[in-house]
């Protein structure tokens, strides 16, 4: 049989007044111009809604082949019908074959007979955050149990093929990551915005995709000489795998096609599969269900590849896809996801930046930033984080203006992080009479100041925005967010430290706690010099008391 991805109606499609319809790739654009628009993937999971966004801006880049900005602009104007992105869907390789009883199958192992005596692993185990072996073996699967679904229908059983390939954790030895590593962090630019008619999560899908999609010019500017086209070098799964064991060279952008960034193929498996039954995921009935998978380390192993939706940070001169970390994203990482800075250390995925150019010529003010991804634990998945954001186009983006952005940026990031710092410390010193009883930092009234300040940043940043990027308007935002910080600082200590009714003891140390943490934002002490230098602010002069004089000698009375 064959289940070819490139026809089947195997995506759930959102759409804006009829609701969840399932059809093939080419129905993301069917009444594109219409009042029933498709608007959004209605994955049964967040991380397969993810990757599956990831897939689609790659096989729109492939198979829509635009040569240039120019072509792309072209596309951006008029959309291509169903019919026309199916034809150009139906001019790739026979590559997206799922269940093929003979020859290649998408994304899995080219050699089935080298997988044959692997053991069949149950499909719940292909979902990235499913608890591995030793979870299982000893009992520590209270939050996330094993076998939450005994089989998939094709179309979940493609969607989970595809998260694990495209985010591969750490699975032991030679069980190969993502060319990003396990578990990354992807960020996508939406141009959508909301008008006056259509909420922006209601306008069309297409043009969310299409604003991060690759032309030819990009791919090859991001892969000089990786580009062989020969169709397995897009599609690793069409020949035999490039393995990794003994001492074999990894897969670089030299010696396959940069497009296989959109394609990358790290685990070996084959899927197992069924008679008909009842999807576990969808509920939808499937005249052939995965059943399980077979899996055998030393994939492909990725070396030197850049992906177009990954912001980067040079790690001793290499670079390396940044990821997930506790506590989520929020707009202190907001700065490095979005600002190309010379000197930073850093770079925003190249889908980010070429986004803001797009924008700008297209005259369009602002932008979000999505940016979402496994926080992983070595093999444990912590959490699915995900996080939106405004993305600002420079009307003259020149180096200075970057720079000039950047500084403010970071500013308030330092800004408040010293604030969180002063914060946690005073809550600290109100409960307990010796730091070293208080254990770990409080969590909570930090994750709060974070979330409760991010109204204000981008506040800060449109009104230098809007002012303009000089000296005077960088230091005037920087200004204003000193006393809205201190007000939200403030109210979260006293919410964290409420004692009502309690010995005298107690209240002096929230007394002496409050005191300190408010000459903080004074300037006083260590903590307080550095929140007023990353504010770039003069901290006020502190007028000590008159000394008193001592009574001459001469004048005392005997």
């Amino acid at each position: 049989m064959t289940y070819d991805l490139r026809i089947e109606q195997w995506i759930p499609w959102r759409r804006r007044l009829s609701g969840v319809t399932w059809g093939p790739i080419s129905m993301l654009t069917d009444g594109i111009t219409d009042s029933d628009p498709v608007i959004a993937i209605a994955a049964p999971r967040p991380d397969f809604d993810g990757a599956l966004q990831e897939f689609l801006i790659g096989m729109l880049s492939v198979a829509l082949k635009a040569t240039d900005e120019d072509e792309w602009r072209e596309r951006w104007d008029r959309p291509p019908g169903p019919a026309e992105l199916q034809t150009a869907l139906n001019a790739l390789p026979a590559a997206f074959d799922l269940d093929a009883d003979a020859g290649p199958r998408f994304l899995q192992d080219f050699a089935p007979q080298e997988l044959a005596s692997q053991a069949v692993l149950p499909i719940d185990r292909l979902a990235i955050d499913s608890p591995g072996e030793q979870s299982i073996k000893f009992n520590k699967t209270l939050f996330v149990k094993p076998l939450r679904f005994a089989q998939l229908g094709r179309p979940a059983g493609a969607m989970a093929l595809i998260t694990m390939q495209t985010y591969a954790p750490a699975g032991g030895q030679g069980n190969r990551t993502s060319m990003r590593g396990g578990g990354p962090l992807t960020t996508l630019a939406d141009p959508r915005q909301s008008g006056s008619k259509v909420a922006a999560d209601e306008q069309p899908l297409w043009y969310r995709l299409w604003m991060n999609a690759e032309t030819a010019e990009q791919w090859r500017a991001r892969a000089p000489g990786g580009g062989r086209s020969a169709p397995e070098r897009h599609f690793p799964w069409l020949a035999a795998t490039c393995t990794s064991d003994s001492k074999k060279p990894p897969v670089t952008p030299a010696s396959a096609h940069a497009l296989q960034a959109w394609f990358g193929m790290p685990r070996r498996i084959r899927l197992e599969f069924g008679n008909a039954g009842v999807c576990g995921l969808t509920g939808i009935l499937d005249e052939r269900v995965v059943t399980g998978f077979r899996m055998r380390n030393f994939g492909v192993e990725y070396e030197g590849w850049r992906h177009p939706l990954s912001p980067y940070y040079e790690d001793v001169s290499v670079w390396r896809a940044v990821h997930p970390q506790p506590g989520g994203i929020s707009w202190k990482d907001w700065p490095d996801l979005t600002l190309r800075r010379a000197t930073s250390g850093r770079e925003p995925a190249a889908a980010v930046t070429s986004a803001g150019d797009r924008a700008r010529s297209l005259g369009l003010p602002e932008l979000r930033l999505h940016a979402f991804g496994y926080d992983m634990d070595n093999m444990k998945a912590r959490a699915w984080v995900s996080s939106a954001q405004p993305l600002f186009v420079l009307e003259n983006e020149t180096d200075e203006n970057r720079e000039w952005l950047g500084l403010l940026a970071t500013s308030l990031v330092e800004a408040t992080r010293t604030a969180a710092t002063a914060l946690s410390i005073a809550i600290k010193s109100a409960w307990f009479d010796r730091a070293e009883d208080a254990g770990s930092d409080p969590v909570v009234p930090k994750q709060r100041l974070w979330a409760e300040t991010e109204i204000l940043f981008f506040e800060a940043i449109r009104s230098a925005l809007a002012k303009g990027l000089t000296l005077e308007g960088v230091s005037n935002a920087r200004r204003g967010f000193h006393a809205p910080l201190q007000g939200i600082t403030l109210r979260l200590f006293d919410e964290s430290t409420a004692i009502g009714s309690a010995p005298v003891t107690a209240l002096r140390r929230h007394v002496s706690a409050r005191y300190n943490l408010k000459g903080t934002f004074s300037g006083i002490g260590k903590l307080g010099a550095q929140l007023y230098e990353a504010l770039n602010i003069a901290a006020p002069e502190r007028v000590g008391k008159p000394r008193k004089k001592s009574p001459s000698k001469r004048g005392a009375k005997k």
